[in-house]
């Protein structure tokens, strides 16, 4: 007993100094990556690429389909498979989460298996055209509640009215408000998002003392009880983050739309600036950040950006590819690609709405580098009108990670615009 009274007294003092969120204990920070494991699919002729060269298929582990799921989510590294175990540890007793959209039968299993055991669930989800007065229920988060006689699940629909937009948070709180706090944030949504489109997820392990858990538990409880219009959400999470005692962490900076959208602006364009090597990813690409890119360009920042090749098709065949349109696609040719933005392309599955769904920025300054990552794409919207999280990291770790990471999706998992069948075709 005198060991763990002496063990608490230290992790409490340690917390009591604490600036950067390494610095609180426990602290463990685990990216994940889906990194989808999938079948090569060939196609039903040999196609020629831009560059001449023949190809017999689409790029293995990059173009999939839902058949591939089991195989991507059974590795013990798979996002799915982290966020099944966070969800089902005896320990956990309390669920937050706040998705644009969740249909993950594996995950939606685990909860409902959790709250057969007394967990008590909370969810916020987009909620369509009308979510506050009249939402599209979502048939899965609804289904939960049948899962315990109990009133112990309750889910909440926001966005899209008052002055906002998309509810597009991508959060999940394991045992909010509590000494030890989990905390996961990701580029994907609980759908597919988990097991095979490209998505990073992001999980956290840390004192519940801390301004970023204590944070979190903020904008769910704001989005929950004020998230009705912008003007309400605003005063709710600002008078809530004002009552937090701790400091907001140096080494990650958090920032929830559309209250924080600005200053998330200020620290990319900051970032950018002093940047010697800029690394992107994004899903879509418009608005003020094309505006920063451009600029970046001209002042001959050197910029890597690897894209869905829905953006290609959709400038080749000029139409609306996925969930890309043509109208943005020719814009980020015209205003980035063709002034010299080195741009590769993920050939992923459009027939099954499989994306490149990455959002994030990797800056290397002379000294060290951070991480700009979150929930929203890369579009005005998501810093101004939607409800969405982002992140400023300069935890070292976390930043090799996100590096090695790049690494492969550039060198071997990305395609060149050389390399790009001139055929539209899809296994």
């Amino acid at each position: 007993m005198k060991k763990a009274s002496a063990l608490l007294l230290c992790i409490l003092s340690a917390n009591s100094w604490a600036v950067k969120l390494s610095d609180y204990k426990p602290f463990k920070f685990e990216p994940l990556f889906t990194n989808p494991v999938c079948e090569t699919y060939s196609y039903d002729r040999p196609l020629t690429t831009e560059g001449g060269a023949t190809i017999s298929s689409k790029p293995k582990n990059v173009y999939c389909k839902p058949s591939d799921e089991a195989a991507s989510v059974s590795r013990n590294t798979s996002p799915q498979y982290r966020i099944v175990e966070w969800v089902s540890d005896s320990e956990t007793k309390e669920l937050y989460l706040a998705y644009l959209s969740f249909s993950s039968k594996n995950v939606v299993a685990a909860i409902c298996s959790a709250v057969k055991k007394g967990v008590k669930v909370s969810i916020v989800l987009d909620g369509g055209e009308e979510s506050n007065t009249n939402p599209v229920l979502n048939k899965d988060a609804e289904g939960l509640k049948k899962c315990s006689d109990k009133d112990l699940v309750k889910v909440t629909y926001r966005g899209t009215a008052s002055g906002l937009g998309y509810a597009h948070n991508k959060i999940l709180i394991v045992n909010p408000g509590t000494k030890i706090a989990k905390i996961l944030f990701s580029s994907g949504n609980m759908t597919g998002g988990t097991s095979i489109n490209h998505e990073n997820w992001n999980f956290i392990t840390t004192s519940g003392e801390s301004f970023f858990a204590q944070s979190h538990k903020c904008v769910i409880e704001s989005m929950i009880e004020a998230g009705d219009t912008k003007a309400n959400f605003t005063t709710s999470l600002n008078s809530c983050r004002a009552n937090i005692k701790a400091e907001p962490e140096t080494d990650i900076q958090v920032f929830f739309s559309p209250v924080d959208g600005a200053k998330a602006l200020e620290k990319v364009t900051e970032a950018g600036n002093n940047a010697k090597l800029i690394e992107a990813m994004s899903h879509r690409f418009s608005g003020q950040l094309a505006a920063l890119y451009m600029k970046l360009l001209e002042d001959k920042k050197p910029i890597k950006f690897i894209l869905d090749d829905d953006i290609y098709w959709s400038v080749k065949r000029r139409q609306d590819i996925g969930r890309n349109t043509s109208i943005e696609s020719f814009k980020i040719y015209r205003d980035l690609i063709n002034k010299g933005m080195q741009t590769k392309f993920l050939q992923t599955n459009q027939n099954v709405f499989q994306l490149q769904h990455n959002k994030f920025m990797i800056f290397t300054f002379e000294n060290g580098g951070a991480v700009f990552n979150g929930a929203g794409n890369f579009t005005t919207a998501a810093f101004t009108k939607n409800f969405e999280n982002f992140y400023y990291i300069t935890i070292p770790e976390v930043v090799e990670a996100y590096n090695k990471q790049y690494d492969l999706y550039f060198d071997k998992m990305a395609t060149s615009e050389d390399e790009m069948p001139r055929d539209y075709v899809l296994p």
